[in-house]
């Protein structure tokens, strides 16, 4: 049986020659617009969003071939059913949490680490040509190292993130079970908890040495936000709180800030920017926390709440 060929199937399936299909291949990495939102903490994210054709052809090598791709359990963000709350779930009925985040996570995973994964994963089944070909049309130009690598922002980023992590995902959690713990990883942000005084106390040694056995990526943690909490002190994961009494929440300060942010709706005291902004909040709670919604429906009335939910995202 012939291997795929990607040059090949673009050609026949957007009706562009062979060297148009080449020349887009060459130009992908270079091709992205980049810019910066703000931070909670102050500081920025860099986001490059690739071209609109390079766009399109990495989902339709995602529809192909990554969707093929493994992803462990433990792997809570870019894929179906995945949520922060089912992040959070997972850790609410443990007393002690430690949390740990990787510097640079994306631009981390080079090229390199694409070809790897897609050979072991589709070996004999796509042509080396094919390989990186899609290592390639997946992957941006750092401008600092000159290395090509993944973004935030691209549709393959995601997918291809959680494949690359498949193996660190399985050595990680299989010692977390020999030791009653709770591990979980949502992108960069890795979550492990315990009911036990100190148990998730050897995880950052035990991390920092799996990352130096496993051959790729590389990846370092960032210490600024390593964090260590218990229920004498507020437990977050993912931007969501842990109750005490092992409930997942948006926490009282956003409660209190959407019940003000609704009167003052009511009273017509809101721009269209903080209006909007009070859509995805409302939309953000009734995701994580619909009973909130329900005491808000009796305390604003139902038409309001549903006619801010209505609206969301619009």
């Amino acid at each position: 049986m012939s291997q795929y060929d990607l040059r090949e199937r673009l050609s026949d399936e957007f009706v562009i020659s062979e060297h148009d299909v080449a020349r887009l291949l060459l130009r992908a990495p270079y091709a992205y617009k980049r810019y910066t939102i703000p931070k909670k903490n102050g500081g920025v994210r860099y986001i490059a969003q690739p071209a609109k054709e390079t766009k399109i052809i990495q989902h339709f090598i995602i529809n192909e071939w990554f969707s093929k791709l493994p992803v462990h359990d433990c792997a809570t963000a870019y894929k179906e059913g995945a949520s922060i709350k089912d992040n959070a779930e997972r850790h609410r009925s443990a007393i002690y949490i430690s949390k740990f985040d990787f510097v640079n996570f994306f631009g981390s995973i080079t090229e390199s680490d694409i070809k790897k994964l897609l050979s072991k994963e589709f070996e004999g089944q796509l042509s080396e040509r094919s390989i990186s070909d899609m290592a390639r049309m997946s992957c941006i130009r750092d401008r600092i190292t000159g290395r090509l690598v993944l973004s935030i922002g691209a549709p393959s980023s995601p997918v291809l993130s959680n494949a690359v992590m498949f193996n660190f995902d399985t050595v990680v959690n299989q010692w977390c079970l020999e030791r009653g713990i709770t591990y979980s990883r949502y992108a960069d942000d890795l979550t492990f908890s315990s009911k036990e005084k100190g148990g998730t106390f050897p995880v950052e040694e035990f991390i920092r040495e799996t990352l130096k056995e496993l051959p790729d990526p590389l990846l370092s943690i960032n210490a600024d936000k390593t964090i260590h909490a218990s229920k004498k002190n507020q437990r977050r994961v993912t931007g969501l709180i842990l109750s005490n009494d092992n409930k997942v929440t948006i926490g009282r300060d956003r409660k209190r800030l959407i019940s003000a942010m609704i009167h003052r709706f009511l009273h017509g005291e809101l721009d269209e920017k903080a209006i909007t902004h009070l859509q995805g909040l409302v939309g953000f709670a009734q995701d994580i926390e619909p009973l909130f919604i329900a005491k808000l429906r009796g305390k604003y009335t139902s038409k309001i709440i549903t006619d801010l939910l209505s609206k969301r995202g619009k």
